[in-house]
């Protein structure tokens, strides 16, 4: 078996690249046949995984967050035309939030994360597709993992993004969350799923998951799976600042979805064509709608425990 990490030295607030040396020793021990790269630069593992997914590597792993594992995904799928056979897509989780890896069952411990690595066991999952608009108003198609969401998330991420994490991922959310409530308007979209319109609504949140947590373990899509070919999609309408805050802690044990201002749906596809609301990308800010999602069955092997 052949592995390339790509290594996010800025993850966990810079603490990668201070572990990086011992993670590279312990990988030396159990790998034989292995590559590195770190990353200098936002979307530049993108690149580099693309370049490892041609180069036949059999799995290329994230070293990193939500947001460097969707990279290292994107940059796999992006040859998903031109390979019969993807290399698998594995991790050795560093990122403040894991969400993903809550959902996939994944490890924060370097040692049995390298050690799943060595075992190699894999899983076929689902991925998301979206195209949307940049912050330069142009059209962009990106997949996400894990979940992919518009409305106060996206202006959540925005501030989270632009606040330190050296507290750690749970106290960086819950400051973004603060800010994004007292500054986010509810804003009315027309949401269709599937081809059935479901009407214009006074747009809070809407999570289109393939996975269950999103914003440092809020289990935003209980019932999400990751490979039964379709979305779980939790729609929040109208929900005050009050509200919002008072019942902030539902959502962490999953307890949120009360109908009729919140509740959730399955489907395949969905649609807002309803411009400037803004969008979290597996964790990360990217631009704003009108957007298309789209599901794609059994998309990426990833390796898992």
């Amino acid at each position: 078996m052949r592995y390339f990490f790509v290594v996010n030295p800025n993850a966990r607030n810079g603490l990668t690249r201070k572990l990086w040396p011992k993670m590279e020793n312990l990988i030396k021990s159990q790998l034989q046949d292995f590559d590195f790269k770190f990353t200098s630069a936002p979307l530049e593992a993108i690149d580099i995984a693309r370049d490892a997914a041609k180069s036949n590597y059999d799995v290329i792993v994230s070293v990193g967050g939500d947001g460097t594992n969707n990279e290292v995904m994107n940059g796999i799928l992006s040859i998903k035309d031109d390979k019969e056979r993807l290399p698998a897509l594995g991790f050795i989780p560093q990122g403040t939030g894991g969400d993903f890896r809550r959902t996939a069952g994944l490890t924060s411990d370097i040692e049995e994360a390298v050690n799943i690595l060595l075992r190699a066991r894999t899983r076929r999952i689902d991925a998301g597709s979206i195209s949307y608009l940049d912050r330069q108003g142009v059209e962009r198609q990106r997949y996400f993992l894990n979940i992919c969401s518009f409305g106060i998330s996206g202006l959540v991420d925005y501030y989270v993004n632009h606040t330190t994490k050296i507290f750690g991922g749970k106290v960086s959310f819950l400051i973004g969350t603060l800010r994004g409530i007292f500054n986010y308007k509810n804003t009315p979209a027309e949401i269709i799923v599937d081809g059935n319109s479901l009407g214009k609504l006074d747009i809070t949140l809407v999570a289109v998951a393939n996975g269950r947590f999103f914003g440092g373990s809020m289990m935003v899509a209980p019932q999400a799976e990751l490979d039964d070919g379709l979305f779980d999609i939790v729609v929040m309408k109208d929900i005050s600042r009050t509200r919002f805050i008072m019942d902030g802690q539902k959502i962490y044990k999953g307890e949120h979805i009360i109908p009729p201002d919140v509740f959730s749906l399955r489907g395949k596809e969905l649609i807002v064509r309803e411009g400037n609301l803004y969008i979290d990308l597996d964790g990360e800010d990217v631009g704003t709608t009108p957007a298309t999602f789209r599901i794609l069955e059994k998309a990426i092997d990833i390796v898992v425990p």
